[in-house]
């Protein structure tokens, strides 16, 4: 599992040691002054900043450590005035998908100036997106990713958790994405079981979201149904700890990322405002919801689901389409529960009187306009935060 992958605008750098190609990472980009951008447990807790840091040598100006889980709003403005005191030309995200989409967001505000509600992307159903423009030319960042989730891969802006409006903006994107993705399979193995699996279902839900998209296609069919399979196989051996697994398992969540530029659907809109409004992380969420998302939408998809079971392997040339969908969904939910991951919303502190709550917002997200069934109102989303509680 050492590999160097380059798709378009970004550079993938993957081995046990990958934090050891950030110099030239940086040189190469012209850069010398970077500021690392981080949470306050991976800064205390395990040795990849100062890893980071070290191999940085001269070129390290600085460490915001701010970043709070689903990125709220003033973890993002306290950003942009550490980035405007200590003037980087590089930004380093080292974490998971809380710090890249804040360090995302921090440089679309740095460039763009005003307030970051102002490039907060418009929704509106079955399927109306409005992005505002951000053409400011911004900071590039590289990232060292320590869980399973792949926001690093996100073309988009991220999402930031704006608790005075009660949910998660998707912020417009332009310019943002990452340049360099440094894959360290030491960085990966600091990182708790429970964190990394959890965070591993929430790119399987990208990858069987991806395949029943509105808006799939076959080179994204091919990646993420492979991703699928590469899951299945490796989540399960991920508790041994081996480096080539967790490079593996990574490299899966990865492709899944790669492969979803069609479009997503329910359940990622619906994770986002679970987790946001009531801070619930982000795979657990997924854990949670997806097989009743599957189920929900396998009458619109069950041809599409068909594919997904055959990739897990659960399909049988005697079941019928619709079958093989519900036996997806069953398979995923053992995953889940092999993985000791959560059952239902009640398990992780969501009120049953939040439901309503999060189905307001779920109908304000973008990712709901390529859910192979239209959703004009709250009514579809309140039956899966139904079953799921």
């Amino acid at each position: 599992m050492q590999y160097r992958y380059n798709p378009l605008h970004q550079d993938i750098i993957c081995s046990d040691t990958a934090i050891d190609a950030l110099p030239a990472t940086v040189d190469a980009l012209g850069a010398s002054r970077a500021l690392i951008t981080c949470g306050p447990t991976i800064l205390r807790a395990c040795n990849v900043v100062p890893r980071v840091q070290e191999a940085l040598g001269s070129r390290y100006v600085g460490t915001y450590s701010g970043v709070a889980p689903h990125s709220p709003v003033q973890t993002v403005e306290e950003g942009v005035a550490m980035a405007k005191e200590v003037q980087p030309d590089v930004f380093i995200s080292v974490g998971g998908g809380s710090t890249h989409d804040t360090t995302k967001a921090i440089a679309t505000l740095l460039a763009e100036g005003g307030d970051i509600r102002d490039y907060a992307v418009i929704f509106e159903p079955p399927d109306k997106i409005i992005v505002p423009p951000t053409p400011s030319p911004k900071l590039p960042i590289l990232s060292v990713p320590t869980t399973m989730g792949c926001a690093e891969f996100s073309r988009g802006g991220g999402g930031i958790t704006d608790h005075e409006q009660g949910r998660k903006l998707s912020i417009a994107g332009d310019g943002v994405t990452h340049r360099t993705v440094i894959i360290d399979g030491q960085a990966l193995a600091t990182t708790p079981l429970r964190i990394l699996v959890s965070t591993a279902i929430g790119q399987l839900r990208i990858a069987i979201e991806t395949v029943y998209s509105t808006g799939r296609n076959p080179i994204g069919d091919g990646m993420a149904l492979h991703a699928i399979r590469l899951l299945f196989e490796n989540l399960p051996r991920c508790k041994d700890g081996d480096i080539d697994t967790l490079l593996t398992t990574k490299t899966a969540c990865a492709m899944a990322s790669l492969a979803s530029f069609g479009g997503l659907g329910l359940n990622t809109a619906t994770c986002h405002h679970v987790g946001g409004l009531y801070d619930v992380p982000h795979g657990e969420a997924n854990a949670i919801l997806l097989p009743h998302t599957m189920r929900y939408n396998l009458d619109a998809c069950a041809d599409r689901q068909r594919l997904i079971a055959e990739a897990i392997g659960v399909a049988s040339s005697s079941m019928s389409d619709e079958d093989a969908g519900l036996a997806a969904a069953d398979a995923v939910d053992g995953l889940c529960r092999d993985l000791e991951l959560p059952r239902t919303l009640r398990e992780v502190g969501v009120p049953e009187d939040g439901l309503e709550y999060i189905a307001t917002a779920t109908l304000q997200d973008r990712s709901l306009s390529t859910n192979p069934k239209p959703i004009l109102d709250a009514g579809p989303i309140m039956e899966v935060l139904r079953a799921a509680y």
